[in-house]
């Protein structure tokens, strides 16, 4: 497929991860953890640019953050001393399939589109749930999400670099292999994720191919795509596909579980 070979992977880091569907999930992922704890340390496992690690910092969380790309971590630590929030927020590079942190250290965990980009050789998302089940303390927390529904594979995943899309019942299975209880299931992204992603992520994402990364966030799409209320309000109507988060006819699916 030419146009497949015409997108190049992203180099994680050169750009800050944020638009409409990021906002929505995290705002998920977040409105999902919270009632199940309360307080304590919490890891955020591949953090990314920090957006979910800052959410849960400012909550009330204590956060440790684990992040693959050096830039990546870079930008959390200069956005942590921009808020002074050193004490509560600390941020390493590091893998989730070899975590830095002696058994049983956090109270709860959130991994938020990470798993998908686990390698086989470097032991797959087994490795990493492993890991999890490690660190977290017995009665722990989990909240995590990858994408959904294998027949969505497109030229998307292979600039995101994703190893896999998923089952929804394949991911389940995941966390009830190494010892976790699955507590809930939420499918996100129909319809109208879907219709996001084909009438403007996957377009826009053909249009800027190639260009280099000032060229692209120069771009007039790019900077409306990414000015706040836009991102807010398309996150906001975003929500009308939590209707439909039973079945899996979505883009995403999160899990919510708990450590044995």
């Amino acid at each position: 497929m030419a146009e497949v070979e015409a997108v190049e992977q992203t180099d994680w880091g050169e750009s800050e991860i944020r638009g409409p569907v990021h906002l929505f999930r995290e705002r998920l992922l977040m409105r999902l953890f919270r009632p199940l704890l309360a307080q304590g340390t919490v890891l955020d496992a591949g953090c990314g640019s920090g957006s979910m690690a800052l959410d849960l910092c400012a909550a009330g969380y204590q956060v440790e953050a684990v992040e693959d790309a050096e830039a990546f971590v870079e930008t959390v630590q200069q956005k942590v001393q921009a808020l002074g929030w050193q004490e509560r927020l600390s941020v390493q590079q590091g893998s989730v399939v070899h975590l830095p942190f002696a058994d049983s250290t956090f109270n709860g965990l959130v991994c938020g589109e990470v798993l998908e980009h686990v390698l086989p050789e470097d032991g797959g998302d087994g490795a990493a749930v492993q890991e999890f089940y490690r660190v977290l303390k017995p009665g722990g927390i989990l909240v995590a999400s990858v994408p959904l529904n294998p027949r969505l594979w497109d030229y998307s995943d292979d600039w995101a670099r994703h190893v896999k899309r998923y089952e929804r019942d394949e991911f389940v299975s995941l966390f009830n292999q190494h010892g976790f209880v699955v507590e809930k299931v939420v499918v996100w992204g129909f319809p109208l994720g879907r219709l996001y992603h084909r009438l403007l992520f996957a377009p826009w994402l053909l249009r800027t191919r190639g260009q280099a990364v000032e060229e692209r966030e120069g771009r007039a799409d790019t900077r409306v795509g990414r000015h706040r209320w836009v991102v807010e309000s398309i996150a906001r109507v975003l929500r009308f596909d939590e209707i439909f988060s039973r079945w899996p006819w979505g883009r995403g699916v999160v899990v919510t579980a708990r450590r044995a």
